[in-house]
């Protein structure tokens, strides 16, 4: 944006007017009347000349938005009238033949079809008005036919006015004060009688005034978003920020605007691959694994109702998925490589991850000189006598329950109609839920054809494909099975990340008979005290709500649904947040509780600098158990520092 633009945007610019200041000031008025552009409706990019860039691609001709800009300065030259048609602008358009012009004026007309978005406190106003029975009026300036302006009023539901008066029907123009005079005589109004609200200083608000009209002037630009994305694309880049900042919502907290600005982008974006991916290989079924599922279903179903696409929810996890298997294989190495790649593994993430209830096992966890919050390092488990004495004693158990477990997820299976060809949809990171999934439907000689789309693949996914080598498995973000220079963009974060996609109810334990059905047993909800939500749960439901508000709105419009965004561009701001936090998002987020295969931890809550200097071995131990590694070291260190390069280069030591 050159300087001019950008001291152009700083003169228009303001504090947002809600909806009720409006009313408020029109209380007793008995005629109102509305601009348009920028006021009623707003674009859906950064400026108005925008559009003729799109059009320019569209169209593929060689500098269009610059000879589409000089025409209409021309035609405005040439013109007698106050006003020029946009018929008048493309006879100006040198260089065409009648039928491009004609294709490029139709390209226009659509695309500002596309890209005009209601403006939704002005249009609060505009119903109230109408509901007072108060006359209301359209009036603008603008060189887009009469009728194409009716039809995207009507279609963006502004209807019931008394009438429209535009500067290229009349030729007269707001900016002299010509057309808000024909307003006046040809309805017999004395100016007083009259309030007019647009965005232009001198067409909706100077003009108006010197003829004795009540005025209401709103910013043009106004920041009402939190966050700014920055990527490759100008036009794209443009249009998102654009679009988030026209339709999110008035007056909603940080935790929605998060929702809206944030995670609903990227979910919009992931649930797009999914529908491309399953289309090229036309796949039917969709199968969300719960519980991250549930929100990229919603997702998923908000932006493709219509398809013949058919979506199913299964309550499943890695514990209910996995536990059924042991009994084909349950030696300690095969556990090991089904639980969490965490550095550090605790008795008890061994005991959940085997299906038994470690409180039932004390007398025999003491026996062989552990306790219940006995930890070991990974590096050095398997040489650890006590543990694989312990181990070798549970091992019958693991067999019985695991084999019971079994045949309710055959049942369960079947009920489902988990056969032939169909898709799994996950959070991630290795496939390990797919690779159970799998050998059990081979055990069960069940033919499947499946394949997993999750958010992202992590490096550890060897361990589920030495095993299967032929699983189907696809990444968003980043995909190390497919593309061997993919970087891991969630790492320092993933507790963070994860946390968006919780469902509010508790992980799927195992299966039960009921009344001829199969249903799913599920865990106490992590977040839910004495009855009672956490702050947790209220903060993230708050944040899905509104990231399915950003779908729900994003879903119907035309234009942005046509770009191609990368997974980059829909996971920057996440991604800034996460890897290299400012001390607002530690503030948002550090306090979270996270709880994974039997344990709970903050993700983020350092003890102070001074007292790791004294004790450094609890820095080590503190570090690796944070599911939000960069969030640990702010809030610790509290300045600013490259926290994400940081944790990369501590990844060489640890």
């Amino acid at each position: 944006m050159n300087l001019k633009k950008k001291l152009k945007k700083t003169f228009y610019s303001g504090k947002p007017i809600s909806a009720d200041e409006i009313i408020s000031k029109l209380r007793g008025c008995k005629v109102v009347s509305f601009d348009i552009f920028d006021t009623l409706l707003k674009r859906n990019v950064e400026e108005p000349t925008d559009v003729f860039e799109i059009v320019q691609k569209e169209c593929k001709i060689k500098n269009f938005k610059t000879r589409r800009i000089e025409a209409e300065k021309k035609a405005r030259l040439n013109s007698k009238h106050k006003e020029v048609t946009l018929d008048e602008i493309y006879c100006n358009l040198e260089g065409l033949s009648n039928l491009d012009r004609y294709k490029c004026m139709d390209i226009e007309l659509k695309t500002e079809k596309a890209v005009l978005t209601l403006n939704q406190d002005l249009y609060k106003v505009y119903k109230w008005c109408l509901n007072e029975q108060i006359l209301v009026f359209i009036t603008s300036d603008m060189y887009l036919p009469e009728s194409f302006i009716k039809d995207v009023l009507n279609a963006n539901g502004i209807c019931n006015y008394k009438k429209i008066y535009l500067s290229s029907t009349y030729r007269k123009a707001k900016i002299d004060g010509s057309l808000f005079k024909v307003l006046l005589d040809e309805n017999g109004l004395n100016p007083s009688q009259i309030i007019h609200i647009g965005d232009s200083k001198e067409g909706d608000f100077n003009q108006p005034r010197k003829l004795g009209i009540g005025t209401i002037k709103i910013p043009r630009y106004y920041m009402r978003k939190k966050y700014t994305y920055s990527f490759p694309g100008k036009l794209k880049c443009n249009s998102l920020n654009s679009f988030l900042n026209n339709t999110e919502p008035f007056g909603i907290n940080d935790y929605q605007k998060f929702g809206y600005e944030c995670f609903g982008p990227f979910l919009w974006g992931y649930v797009r691959w999914i529908y491309k991916a399953v289309n090229e290989k036309e796949i039917k079924k969709v199968y969300f694994f719960s519980r991250d599922g549930l929100i990229i279903k919603k997702a998923f179903d908000l932006c493709f109702a219509n398809t013949d696409i058919k979506t199913f929810y299964l309550e499943v996890s890695r514990r209910s998925l996995r536990v059924p298997i042991l009994w084909m294989d349950c030696s300690f190495n095969t556990i090991l490589n089904m639980l969490s790649p965490s550095k550090l593994i605790s008795l008890e993430t061994i005991f959940d991850g085997v299906g038994l209830e470690i409180d039932n096992y004390e007398k025999l966890i003491a026996k062989h000189g552990l306790t219940k919050t006995s930890v070991f390092d990974r590096l050095s488990i398997a040489d650890n006598q006590n543990l694989q004495s312990l181990y070798k004693e549970i091992v019958p158990d693991i067999e019985q329950n695991s084999r019971h477990e079994y045949k309710l997820l055959k049942k369960y299976i079947i009920q489902n109609d988990l056969c032939a060809k169909f898709a799994i949809v996950d959070i991630g990171w290795s496939g390990g839920m797919q690779r159970y999934l799998e050998q059990t439907l081979s055990e069960l000689k069940i033919e499947h054809n499946i394949s997993g789309y999750y958010t992202g693949i992590a490096s550890y996914y060897k361990r589920n494909t030495e095993i299967l080598p032929n699983m189907n498995i696809n990444g968003y973000l980043f995909d190390f099975k497919n593309n061997v220079n993919a970087i891991d963009k969630r790492s320092c974060f993933v507790g963070l990340f994860e946390l968006l996609f919780l469902e509010q109810e508790g992980s799927v334990k195992k299966y039960e008979s009921m009344e001829g059905l199969i249903r799913a047993i599920r865990y106490d909800y992590e977040y839910m005290t004495d009855g009672k939500p956490t702050d947790e749960y209220i903060k993230i439901k708050m944040i899905q709500e509104s990231a399915l508000e950003f779908i729900k709105t994003i879903s119907t419009d035309q234009f942005l649904s046509g770009l191609d965004y990368s997974a980059d561009d829909v996971f920057e701001i996440i991604r800034q947040i996460g890897a290299n936090p400012t001390a607002d998002a530690v503030r948002l987020f550090a306090d979270f509780n996270f709880y994974d295969e039997g344990e709970t931890h903050k993700l983020a809550e350092p003890q102070s600098l001074f007292f790791y200097f004294m004790h450094p071995d609890e820095f080590k131990k503190d570090f690796l158990r944070s599911r939000w590694k960069t969030g640990f070291m702010k809030r610790m260190l509290k300045i600013k520092l490259p926290y994400e390069t940081m944790y990369n280069f501590m990844l060489r030591y640890k």
